[in-house]
């Protein structure tokens, strides 16, 4: 988009538009499809996202023993789009005909219309064994067929870590009490989805996941980015 910093106004459409030059690689194994330049504007988006402020998420006042805000920044854009387009409706359709081809569900499948985009800052440099607490997406160990599929594109330039996915087990989730956590003493971990700019992955939510960060210092002064939504098959 040209000049995009020096307009107070943008096209939805414009700024998050696909590109048509997708580097698409499926990892058998995990059943992970990798999309390498995801976005047309990817400088542009990234400009856009040091530009906001990012709302504190899960933060209630009332409480008053909340460690987001003091340990760490833990936030969440969430914006409306209050007009979905043809083109915007059809970037999703993409999303969903790729997966199909992958094993995931073959028919249709619902999305909130939203923009949204997990942001985090790092207060200290921890030590890597604390990592974001590990969750699930739509239902615990629903077969790819079924699942609901996680769509993530990560949008800093640090790249550091990526998505952490653990071995087949259920953890209760206590993320409220503070976010990050030793999750390796009580999870195996499977495999890391590493994160690149301007990568978008698509995976099962149906799987412990959570983010992962092998250097907390790097985010220190940088945040970390990585828009986010969920795909659910109609029908389960």
């Amino acid at each position: 988009m040209d000049n995009f910093t020096d307009k107070e106004y943008y096209s939805v459409d414009t700024l998050f538009r696909q590109s048509d030059k997708w580097e698409i690689e499926f990892d058998r194994e995990t059943n992970v499809i990798y999309i390498d330049n995801y976005y047309e504007n990817p400088e542009d988006i990234y400009e856009y996202l040091k530009q906001r402020k990012y709302p504190l998420w899960k933060y209630n006042e009332e409480r008053g023993d909340s460690p987001n805000g003091i340990e760490y920044l833990d936030c969440r854009i969430v914006d409306k789009i209050g007009h979905p387009t043809r083109q915007g409706i059809a970037s999703y359709e993409r999303l969903c005909e790729l997966a199909a081809q992958y094993g995931f569900h073959r028919g249709r499948y619902h999305w909130e219309d939203l923009f949204e985009v997990n942001c985090f800052k790092a207060l200290d440099n921890y030590d890597p064994k604390l990592q974001h607490f590990p969750h699930v997406d739509g239902n615990f160990g629903d077969p790819l067929h079924a699942c609901t599929i996680n769509f993530l594109v990560y949008m800093d330039k640090v790249e550091n870590g990526g998505t952490a996915v653990y071995k087949p087990a259920w953890l209760q989730n206590n993320e409220q009490t503070t976010l990050l956590q030793p999750v390796e003493e009580i999870m195996d971990l499977d495999y890391v989805i590493p994160a690149k700019f301007n990568r978008a992955v698509l995976f099962s939510g149906a799987q412990m996941h959570g983010a992962y960060i092998t250097d907390y210092s790097k985010y220190m002064d940088d945040w970390r980015y990585s828009v986010v939504n969920f795909l659910h098959p109609n029908g389960f």
